[in-house]
């Protein structure tokens, strides 16, 4: 059985002792693999989240400890909305070149990885970190684990049992954790979740500067875009479904760019009747970006519908088409589900 095999069985097979010893086996796998190479490409998805740059920084941290050459790199600007991370600036700081190791991070899919897919396919070995159900395993070592809350807890299982885990790693591994979580609100927030965040607490992260840099810390503009998401929003099918709208108007208006509409979908799920909410972000001609997220119907498989994936509630795609048009098939593809 090889690793890939290993890590799509199931939940049943992963409680016992047998899974619990390939888990360590995959888990000796990657950090062997680290250890044993000299130039290491770290990949995270396409307009990066706290999870995905929770999860590549620590890995470049541990690395770096362990004497390595490391880059870690997107197909996006840096989010300046994370900017308060206290290595920021390494991100697309590419100083290195000839990778013996690629490592992608809080990718479902390959084409999150965007213009660095052909850099990560040229490494020699390939290892695929990740926490999605719709994982397309595209490495040669995939370390899927869609029963974890964000790929920051996968990384924790795989680094936790060798103390090279500072304040610092434990932070960034806090971080991501706890944004896609919802800040522990979520139903993917689980006891092994709560257990790994407290682990980290006691090595050190600093929980004070997370909640004031990231969830106390919006700026006007950002307040200016919420409140027209807000007034954007469109409710269907007996307010079950809500819908809103950023237009690249809309973000030019308030001086916002497209990382500030993190967030604003919560603002849907927040309303009693709403059991899905969408929000569609322009960013070219006729294109939307599509985030979905639900209190119990699948809607990965609405995403699927277009191309995209994720988790069985919330999920993301993108769909192209006259405005009024892929409203229509948003709705549809929440409609069918809810059929099933």
């Amino acid at each position: 059985m090889n690793l890939s095999s290993i890590l799509r069985c199931s939940t049943a097979q992963k409680s016992n002792p047998y899974w619990r010893t390939l888990r360590t086996v995959a888990a000796t796998t990657v950090i062997e693999s680290i250890k044993k190479s000299a130039r290491i490409l770290i990949v995270c998805h396409i307009r990066p989240d706290g999870d995905s740059l929770g999860s590549g920084f620590a890995l470049k941290k541990v690395a770096e400890k362990l004497g390595k050459q490391v880059d870690f790199v997107t197909d996006s600007d840096r989010p300046s909305h994370y900017s308060f991370i206290k290595c920021f600036y390494e991100l697309n700081d590419k100083k290195y070149s000839g990778y013996d190791l690629g490592i992608a991070v809080d990718c479902a899919d390959d084409t999150r990885l965007g213009k660095w897919l052909s850099v990560f396919n040229k490494c020699p070995n390939t290892i695929n970190i990740d926490h999605h159900r719709t994982n397309n395993r595209f490495a040669k070592v995939n370390y899927v684990y869609p029963e974890k809350s964000s790929a920051c807890e996968v990384v924790y299982d795989l680094i936790s049992g060798d103390d090279v885990i500072d304040a610092d790693i434990a932070t960034l591994l806090y971080l991501g954790i706890s944004t896609d979580t919802g800040n522990f609100m979520h139903n993917n927030t689980k006891p092994e979740t709560l257990a790994a965040a407290s682990k980290l607490l006691a090595l050190g992260a600093d929980l004070e500067a997370i909640v004031n840099d990231f969830y106390k810390n919006n700026t006007k503009n950002k307040i200016m875009l919420t409140a027209k998401a807000i007034e954007s929003m469109r409710f269907f099918k007996d307010d079950y479904i809500v819908i809103m709208t950023i237009t690249r108007k809309m973000l030019e208006e308030c001086g916002c760019d497209i990382t500030d509409t993190e967030g604003l979908i919560d603002y849907g799920m927040s309303i009693g009747s709403v059991g899905v909410a969408v929000c569609m972000t322009e960013q070219n001609v006729r294109s939307y970006k599509v985030s979905y997220r639900s209190k119990g119907i699948d809607v990965s498989v609405a995403a699927l519908m277009f191309g995209g994936g994720g988790h069985k509630l919330a999920a993301g795609c993108v769909v192209n088409g006259h405005y009024e048009d892929v409203v229509r098939k948003i709705v549809k593809s929440v409609t069918d589900g809810i059929a099933e």
